[in-house]
């Protein structure tokens, strides 16, 4: 299965075009999303056509901290604001998603998605990842799990971090478990996920960026 993964959006219309694009040339079966699509705390006016756009390819994904209250309980004055084609496609996201042995998540499997609290903790320092990834490889038993959230590129097994930054193909060894943050698509990055080569294959949708 080929996957096409996209994290961390925020209302970049443009951008989530030409990974999209990106995506559809190379052939993936799915587009997963993880989290931080929709962003109601950024300059919204693009944010009908990200949603548009995700319903036409029909992207499955992860709710984030930032659209976290389009899924929950939505207040009245962000349904007023917004159209309904944002709420339409919001309304479909999940806490977590798991397809064969990956994990999907917006922050690590030990955080309660649940929990804006928890959601929001914006702390980023590789130190720190590698201490929350060793939480999430406890908390879930998938050999794989791919996060956003975090704008980078990065990626450690229970051994310790790799020597890897998006600047090449990430092959998963058989017998390894793996955490993996995808870096956003309103910096310009996506990747495919394909899981019979083991793979994750970062793509440049936008080489400028």
């Amino acid at each position: 299965m080929r996957l096409g993964i996209i994290a961390d959006v925020h209302n970049e219309a443009e951008e989530l075009r030409r990974a999209l694009s990106a995506l559809r040339i190379r052939g993936v079966d799915r587009v997963i999303t993880l989290g931080d699509i929709c962003d109601p705390f950024a300059p919204g006016e693009e944010m009908g056509s990200v949603a548009s756009q995700l319903a036409d390819c029909q992207a499955e994904g992860v709710w984030g901290n930032h659209d976290f209250v389009l899924c929950q309980d939505v207040p009245e004055v962000f349904r007023q604001r917004y159209p309904s084609a944002v709420f339409d496609w919001m309304a479909g996201m999940r806490p977590r998603m798991v397809l064969e042995d990956c994990h999907f998540s917006h922050r690590e499997s030990s955080v309660d998605p649940y929990d804006i609290a928890q959601l929001w903790d914006l702390e980023e320092e590789p130190e720190c990842l590698s201490g929350r990834a060793q939480q999430a490889f406890a908390a879930v038993p998938q050999r794989w799990q791919f996060v956003g959230h975090y704008h980078r590129w990065w990626a450690t097994t229970p051994a310790g971090p790799i020597a890897w930054a998006g600047d090449g193909v990430l092959r998963f060894q058989p017998d390894e478990r793996y955490f993996v943050v995808v870096g956003p698509v309103c910096r310009g990055w996506c990747a495919i996920l394909d899981t019979e080569q083991r793979s994750l294959e970062p793509l440049r949708s936008t080489p400028d960026r």
